[in-house]
């Protein structure tokens, strides 16, 4: 149990430097620029302030200084990062597989907030991580150079290509850049068995999410639904880490029955 509680505190505190990419890589900030300020007054961060988790609930989501509202998005991502880390645990206890996988998790939470806040997928997190994935695949045995490159290609290629042709059927772009390069990623990481599963289960959670978004708002009578825009890489993100932690062999399962 004491091991559980030590890997659910570092996921805690990754979570909190994850709040970090996300908030400073669209400001063209850096990223190891000294510690946090209030988005809002600027003032400096004490560290009794900056505890995961705790520090939004002891403050009443309320700066110390300004005494401007803490978005959820700082919580919300340090319990995320605390339960992969949970997840990762339970999946990899002890593994090498962990030296993979806990970057690879990460990057699929910056992503998914960073798509959510600013729908933006930025090159610098996803070209060096389809780098990563493959030398990683070089390194340990947890999958050939070859399937994660046929997960890169087969994954960047179908939906680089649904994205074109969405885009000459519909003179609308279908598919963005970043969602293509994300794909990629989570093939290099995951190989080409992963990119039917995750295709299919990101589409399907984006459907049901999608349509649940649009009736809440109502937009379905006044013919909102047809160019509501959601952002697609927390769908892809998700069902890269539901495969990770199990999904495909539960397909496999189903499917065929072994």
């Amino acid at each position: 149990m004491a091991i559980q509680v030590l890997v659910f505190l570092a996921g805690l505190a990754l979570g909190s430097f994850l709040n970090v990419v996300i908030t400073r890589l669209p400001l063209e900030e850096r990223i190891w620029a000294g510690r946090s300020r209030c988005p809002h007054c600027r003032v400096l961060i004490p560290w009794y302030d900056n505890l995961p988790l705790a520090s939004f609930f002891l403050l009443g989501r309320r700066c110390r200084s300004c005494q401007a509202p803490i978005s959820w998005r700082y919580p919300a991502v340090e319990l995320a990062g605390g339960m992969v880390a949970l997840a990762l645990w339970a999946r990899f206890p002890g593994s090498y597989q962990l030296l993979i996988y806990g970057p690879f998790a990460a990057g699929l939470l910056a992503l998914t907030g960073l798509d959510l806040e600013h729908r933006w997928l930025p090159d610098v997190i996803t070209l060096p991580g389809i780098v990563l994935g493959l030398v990683f695949s070089l390194l340990f045995p947890h999958l050939t150079f070859l399937e994660a490159l046929a997960g890169v290609l087969a994954g960047g290629g179908i939906f680089f290509i649904l994205g074109w042709v969405y885009e000459k059927l519909t003179g609308k772009m279908g598919m963005g850049g970043g969602d293509v390069k994300l794909m990629a990623l989570i093939g290099a990481f995951l190989g080409i068995k992963s990119v039917p599963f995750v295709i299919l289960v990101s589409a399907a959670l984006g459907s049901v999410v999608g349509l649940a978004a649009v009736l809440f708002q109502g937009a379905w009578r006044r013919g909102g639904w047809r160019t509501a825009a959601i952002p697609y890489g927390p769908f892809l993100a998700g069902a890269a880490l539901l495969y990770l932690f199990g999904g495909g062999d539960l397909l496999r399962l189903l499917m065929l029955g072994e």
